[in-house]
């Protein structure tokens, strides 16, 4: 039974959870406005590096240039590399599809865990089962129930592929964890991540930026994504994992994908049939089975 006082951020959880969620229809929002994905992540990132700079400045850099390196490496993999897979991703493939392919990342983080040895004995019977649950779910993703056709999978691909560079990232800042403080490690992903993505800046033209800028739905969903899911929700989040524990508040993780289905279904008018809802659950099945 839940502490009375533990409640409110039980209550914080899912909240964070079904924020984190809307965050894939937002961005295909922008996308459908005609921002590029490359200039989407920039923003949102360096808006969320100057708001998480003015609450943590005292400290600049890592103890060591190693460390700092590893950080650098945690701005492509959690950063630069893995917003625009995912971005991309759903330029090309439903926002329902990107969402549930991403919430495979705990599985894929296992087995990359498990294949570069930086864990033991952590394959076992339920993971396995897990894994090809998942997989099946996927397989009915790509497909939406016509096996007869060859799917588009670039979007799939591209969603996968921000799972995979996420599981490398939980595996990057894992050591980083015990040695600094969060924020201090999150400013330093923002920080990283927008600093790689500058060198494709000159591909898109200024004025083309600012003309979107006219457009309210634009800087709506821009500071939605900056300020509300990533700095705030951020900062939140911490507040819920300190509270209740990171075990039970990793719990809450499977409402993500759950609100991202149903934000693009109710407002982005998403194709929704049998074989698609199938391949929901299964993949959200596999993914709790597996840490069973």
């Amino acid at each position: 039974m839940k502490a009375p006082g533990k409640i409110r951020y039980h209550v914080l959880g899912i909240i964070v959870m079904a924020i984190w969620g809307s965050t894939f229809a937002s961005s295909k929002t922008l996308i459908l406005h005609g921002m590029p994905e490359v200039l989407i992540f920039f923003y949102r990132f360096i808006l969320s590096y100057f708001l998480l700079l003015a609450f943590n400045h005292k400290r600049l850099l890592a103890d060591s240039w190693r460390d700092e390196g590893i950080l650098f490496l945690t701005g492509l993999t959690g950063g630069s590399c893995y917003f625009m897979a995912e971005n991309y991703g759903l330029h090309f493939a439903q926002t329902t599809d990107v969402s549930f392919i991403i919430a495979f990342t705990p599985l894929l983080t296992t087995l990359v865990a498990f294949l570069t040895k930086q864990e033991r004995q952590v394959i076992t019977t339920n993971f396995v089962t897990g894994l090809f649950i998942a997989l099946a779910g996927i397989a009915l993703l790509v497909f939406k129930g016509n096996f007869n056709i060859v799917p588009s999978l670039l979007g799939d691909a591209l969603a996968f592929l921000a799972a995979l560079l996420w599981a490398f990232y939980s595996l990057l800042i894992k050591p980083l964890a015990n040695r600094y403080d969060v924020m201090f490690i999150t400013r330093k992903v923002f920080f990283y991540g927008w600093v790689t993505i500058m060198p494709f800046l000159p591909l898109f033209s200024p004025c083309d930026s600012i003309v979107l800028f006219k457009d309210p739905v634009i800087i709506c969903n821009l500071l939605f994504l900056a300020v509300i899911a990533s700095f705030l929700c951020y900062v939140w989040w911490n507040i819920v994992m300190e509270q209740i524990g990171v075990l039970k508040s990793s719990y809450y993780l499977y409402i993500n994908p759950v609100a991202a289905a149903i934000v693009s279904i109710l407002f982005m008018d998403e194709d929704m049939n049998f074989s698609i809802a199938l391949g929901l659950v299964l993949i959200l099945a596999g993914v709790v089975w597996s840490e069973k």
